[in-house]
């Protein structure tokens, strides 16, 4: 992959801005000075997102960006810019009447500026909403309050959401005032909805920003065996083993003992396994060090 210039430049100016030193960066990235050094002056490639994500752990910056900046055209990070333009674009209507819901205190500032405009015949503005609106939206915002905000957003009135999703227009109001994450009606037209707002699967799309957003409401609700899938494992329970003379002999496994190789993470790492860490395969000296350095830090 070319190098492109702006990576360098903005992973320095980001350490610059942090006060940090190549060093200090590299050696909390885990990769070596000289590269990142040379990846700051443009004097190599642009690194693999692997790579990246080390470099952005250094900076404690935000990998998405990170990435996009390098070029990877990555759907999560267009999925956040995207969800920041819809914030962004929010009607003042939204934000006030989201704000009144969920901030008592822009909710009094606004209930007695209302009084005063009554009285004085003055329109006064509350600029509380759009500074505090981003970071209370993202906190609070349910199924139904992103189902809202895409829907206006995007022009499309209750009675044209109904027709599309093929139901009746107060059928439609119920279903965008009660609609959550773990709802059937969420099961039942998350497709369409999506496809409507442009987001593809509805539900699909919000797992990812709830959980790339600091969303208490759906923290709080979260039921992870709603989204838990069964994975069935086969493992041979007679294993071909070695004594200490070199001599075979077949180890037969109760039902109990297989279920505790699992978890044995010596058992996980045998050769026998194919494993992968960020797409990379394993070795077999992957695996050694593995279990050297687990050994040295539970000091066994």
């Amino acid at each position: 992959m070319s190098a492109h210039n702006n990576f360098g430049e903005e992973i320095k100016t980001i350490r610059l801005y942090n006060q940090m030193t190549i060093r200090e960066v590299a050696k909390l990235s885990g990769i070596s000075h000289s590269y990142l050094s040379q990846i700051e002056n443009n004097r190599r490639d642009v690194p693999s997102p692997e790579i990246i994500k080390k470099i952005a752990i250094g900076l404690d910056a935000d990998y998405y960006y990170l990435l996009n900046i390098a070029g990877y055209n990555n759907k999560p990070y267009n999925t956040l810019n995207y969800l920041n333009e819809q914030v962004k674009a929010a009607s003042d209507e939204f934000k006030k009447q989201f704000m009144m819901k969920h901030d008592s205190h822009v909710k009094k500032l606004i209930e007695g500026r209302e009084k005063l405009s009554e009285k004085n015949g003055l329109k006064l503005p509350s600029p509380e909403i759009d500074i505090r609106f981003p970071n209370c939206f993202f906190t609070n915002a349910t199924a139904s309050d992103y189902l809202k905000l895409l829907r206006i957003n995007k022009g499309i009135s209750g009675e044209e959401m109904a027709e599309m999703l093929n139901v009746e227009v107060d059928v439609f109001e119920d279903l965008e005032e009660n609609i959550t994450y773990n709802s059937p009606i969420m099961n039942q037209y998350s497709k369409p909805i999506g496809s409507a707002l442009g987001v593809g699967d509805f539900k699909d799309w919000l797992l990812f920003v709830f959980t790339e957003t600091p969303n208490q409401t759906f923290v709080d609700s979260f039921d992870s065996n709603n989204v838990l899938t069964e994975i069935k494992v086969t493992v041979p329970y007679i294993d071909k083993k070695y004594d200490k003379e070199g001599n075979v002999y077949f180890q037969k496994y109760t039902e109990e003992q297989l279920h505790q190789n699992l978890r044995r993470l010596e058992n996980i790492l045998s050769d026998g396994r194919l494993l992968t860490y960020y797409d990379r395969i394993l070795t077999t000296n992957d695996k050694k060090r593995i279990l050297q350095m687990v050994d040295i830090l539970l000091d066994k």
